[in-house]
Formats: structure tokens, C-alpha cells, sequence
């Protein structure tokens, strides 16, 4: 049973992804102009990252010297808190949270922006008050792609992965949240997240968790997914077809969970996706007894 939800802030509670572009773009045309980023480069590479591992990717990408990194890092971090101070309140969250609250669910936000962004924006939209918790890409270690800010958060509230579900809207954040191990809901942008949403998503994992796997003894799965998926790259998918979201899961898991059995699964992959997406961590985290040739 579901007992935590933990939130994602930029793209799930805020609409603040459009702030966050155009504020590093402007820090980075006043250094020169070569290093903006393009609405392209950010939505397959740049998305949801902290601003430091873009200013990582720009000097490996664009040839931007480190030197100026601390330079953007202010002055993008500066901007960005004018444009937030400019947010009003959100009535749809507060009544949605509030909602959530009295149902008894425990709520989280856990975001890779820096902590006085996260605390300046819950703030704006009003629902601040109704968060137990609050973890922001300065109390890891690791940010997003990583796992380790929600499985902070689980363990600071003493909730077990599948206790817990996880609302997620980019590519980066929704690979953490899958490896996470925890039930994940995947939105598409803040208008997108809405009660009705989220209790369907619930109803969902209480059905998936009552019904028992089927046991016949050891049993071997093979599961082809080396396919090039040209279909969905052309209709602008940017993970490999096993990992395109389907109701807040990668594909192959839907595959995996509607089998429905105790077996070792066995997972045909192309290398490069399985070094680019890191499948060995992707596909353990989800199923036990995995093998993957």
C-alpha cells in the first residue's frame, strides 16, 4: 500500500523548465553567444540536470573553459530566483495537496534545482506547508539520473520502495525514479498532474501488488529487446523503445509485470544502449534473477 508520494518540482509542480532554460541561456550568451544551448540539444542531452552538470556537458560539447563555470553558476542562479519571485499561487496544487494530506499519504518534493530555488517556488504556488519533507540537489551526493535523492527520501520517512510513488516528468528524472525501485507516475508538464491522475495511479499499484506470481519452478525468459525502434526515434523518442515511459513505467517492465512470474529473465540488448542507459542497473533494479547477453 501506497504511503509516500515524493514529487518532482521543475515540469511536475511548476512550470519552471522555460525559467531554468532561459535564464542559463542568458547567463551563457553574456560569456558568448556559441554556448546557448538549442530547444533541441536541451531536450535530448540538457533536460533535467542540475546547472552543473550542463556546464559539464558545455565544456565536453561547445569547449566552454571551466574557468567560467562558477561565473554562470551565479549569475544563472541569480536570474532565476527574479523570474520565480514573479509566481503566483497555484489553487488546483493547494486543493490538490490538501486533498492528498487528508487522505494520509506522506508528500515530498525532491528536485535537482538548489535548495533556495526549490523553497522559493513551493513557497510562490502555496503548498510548501503541506511537504514533510523537502530535498533539494545540495543534500546528496548524486542528483538525478541517480538514485540516491529518493532513496534519501524513503529512508528519512521510513517507507520501503514499493510503498512509495514517485510523480516524474523528463528523461533524467524518470531514470532515477525507475531505478529507485519505487512505483513511478509520469506527467507530462504541471497541468497534466491532477488528482484524479494520481488516485488512478494508486488504485493501479494496489491492484499490481495483490496478485500473486505465478510459480512453476525454474524457468528460463527470453526477452529480445535489441531492436533499433527506428519508429518511435522518428516520432521523436529519445530513450530506446524498451525504456519509453508507459503509465509511468519503462516498457519492458510493463512487458516483465504482465507475465507476471517467478523466473530468470534473460534480455537481448544492443551494447550501446546498454552501456549509454546503464540497462545492468535499469533492469536489476526492477527484476531479480536477471541475466543480459
Amino acid at each position: 500500500m501506497t504511503k509516500l508520494i515524493i514529487f518532482d518540482l521543475d515540469g511536475v509542480l511548476v512550470e519552471a523548465k522555460q525559467i531554468h532554460y532561459d535564464t542559463l541561456n542568458q547567463a551563457l550568451k553574456e560569456i558568448d553567444v556559441k554556448y546557448v544551448i538549442t530547444e533541441a540539444e536541451h531536450l535530448s542531452i540538457y533536460d533535467g540536470l542540475k546547472t552543473t552538470q550542463k556546464l559539464e556537458l558545455l565544456t565536453k560539447n561547445k569547449g566552454l573553459h571551466p574557468e567560467f563555470h562558477d561565473d554562470i553558476w551565479y549569475r544563472k542562479q541569480h536570474l532565476t530566483i527574479e523570474a520565480i519571485s514573479e509566481l503566483q499561487p497555484d489553487l488546483q496544487k493547494i486543493e490538490m495537496f490538501k486533498e492528498l494530506r487528508n487522505k494520509g499519504y506522506k508528500l515530498a518534493c525532491a528536485s535537482n534545482s538548489i535548495r533556495r530555488s526549490v523553497l522559493v517556488m513551493l513557497a510562490k504556488i502555496g503548498i510548501i506547508e503541506y511537504m514533510d519533507l523537502i530535498i533539494s540537489n545540495e543534500d546528496v551526493k548524486n542528483a538525478k539520473p541517480h538514485p540516491e535523492m529518493y532513496w534519501k527520501v524513503m529512508s528519512m520517512m521510513s517507507v520501503l520502495p514499493e510503498e512509495t510513488l514517485i510523480v516524474e516528468d523528463s528523461p533524467h528524472g524518470l531514470l532515477a525514479a525507475s531505478r529507485s525501485r519505487a512505483n513511478v507516475l509520469r506527467v507530462d508538464n504541471p497541468k497534466d498532474l491532477v488528482i484524479s491522475k494520481i488516485i488512478r495511479k494508486l488504485e493501479e499499484t494496489k491492484k499490481v501488488m495483490s496478485i500473486p506470481k505465478w510459480q512453476g519452478g525454474k524457468m528460463n525468459v527470453l526477452i529480445p529487446m535489441a531492436g533499433a525502434g527506428s519508429r518511435f526515434q522518428q516520432a521523436g523518442y529519445t530513450f530506446p523503445k524498451p525504456l519509453i515511459d508507459v503509465e509511468g513505467k519503462p516498457m519492458i517492465q510493463v512487458v516483465v509485470d504482465n507475465l507476471n512470474i517467478e523466473a530468470t529473465f534473460i534480455y537481448v540488448v544492443q551494447k550501446e544502449h546498454r552501456i549509454k542507459y546503464n540497462l545492468d542497473t535499469l533492469l536489476n533494479l526492477h527484476l531479480c534473477s536477471t541475466k543480459r547477453t
